[in-house]
């Protein structure tokens, strides 16, 4: 309870004020992946040596006053020692509210042991969003890998039935997938016919990065197939009254105005509420500006400090009045509507 009043607290600060410290942490911790998406080349990437667990728990001895970490990759069950990093991100962050990561549910029985295992280190909330990105074939196409969409529903449907875990389903509107919502969900209740999208499902649109998804070859999406999908996946998911409901109506009604200024529609809380890290612990505003601010690795390095100097200060304002390359990623996108609410209301 005391943690949830602690990220409301934030939230509510974020909107009149740039926090000292940010409420959530994206914090990629491999680049490592097993599948070999169109739309991410991630998996392209050389192999560098990536942050240890004992240099993330260095991290964390300093730097833990979060409400909301997010580990991401690449594939994070391809690292040996995720239920490692989990322990020590747990032990360190004591205001933590929410745990969440994404997966391509590909290594279902590995993925299914290894979350048990973070159950029983009994995380505040635990949040896991499998990326289903349309109807077997195409997305086993988009993924480069066959069999790619079975284990991903499998692997879904396994973690609906383990108490403490709230598995959800993400769709990535890219170019390879658009108009296909609806034989999405129709191949989901196939298999799995108490599937309900409003509860049970996420949506967002590919985004181009340099630093992270080394993509930024990609040309944009046809504007036209896009908002048609982008109205679709209003009628499933922003009906809802539930808080993912909430973010998922603001952020897909806001699209549009990214789309076509290629700025965030509403002022960016990068480096107020939300910073990203790469597994090479370089600490950037966002996983889409390609502008360092330090790596976890220095000895003297602790995020209060660093979140707390000037320049850090000044970067951010150059985030908030869109003077930065611009995205409207889920990732950084529900803090800025978290930090605009009283915008979103007038």
């Amino acid at each position: 309870m005391l943690s949830e009043l602690r990220l409301l607290s934030r939230v509510l600060r974020s909107n009149v004020m740039r926090l000292r410290y940010p409420s959530k942490l994206s914090f990629a911790i491999t680049y490592r992946c097993n599948l070999k998406c169109g739309m991410c080349s991630i998996w392209k990437r050389s192999r560098i040596p990536e942050l240890t667990t004992a240099e993330i728990e260095a991290f964390f001895k300093k730097s833990n006053n979060f409400s909301w970490v997010g580990l991401t990759g690449g594939e994070i069950f391809l690292r040996e020692d995720i239920i490692d990093i989990v322990r020590v991100t747990l032990k360190h962050c004591k205001n933590l509210c929410v745990l969440h990561f994404p997966t391509n549910g590909y290594l279902k029985d590995r993925i299914l042991l290894r979350v048990g295992e973070m159950l029983k280190l009994k995380p505040p909330r635990l949040f896991v969003t499998i990326s289903v990105d349309g109807p077997p074939q195409i997305h086993d196409r988009l993924r480069g890998v066959p069999g790619s969409w079975k284990n991903a529903v499998e692997t879904f449907i396994a973690l609906r039935g383990m108490p403490g875990v709230s598995p959800y389903l993400s769709m990535t509107l890219s170019h390879g997938n658009l108009g296909t919502i609806d034989e999405t969900i129709s191949s989901i209740r196939d298999v799995y016919p108490d599937f309900d999208p409003d509860k049970m499902m996420n949506f967002n649109i590919f985004q181009t990065s340099s630093h992270y998804y080394a993509n930024t070859d990609l040309g944009r999406l046809d504007e036209s197939l896009l908002m048609k999908d982008v109205e679709k996946a209003l009628t499933v998911v922003g009906g809802g009254s539930t808080f993912k409901n909430y973010l998922q109506k603001n952020y897909l009604k806001l699209y549009e105005s990214f789309f076509r200024s290629g700025k965030s529609p509403l002022p960016c809380q990068a480096l107020s509420a939300s910073c990203f890290i790469n597994p090479y612990g370089d600490v950037f505003p966002c996983a889409v500006f390609d502008k360092t601010i330090g790596n976890i690795k220095d000895p003297l390095f602790t995020l209060g400090d660093v979140w707390n100097r000037k320049d850090v200060a000044v970067l951010h304002h150059a985030c908030k009045t869109g003077h930065c390359p611009g995205c409207w990623s889920p990732c950084d996108a529900y803090q800025t509507i978290n930090g605009n609410l009283l915008r979103l209301r007038s």
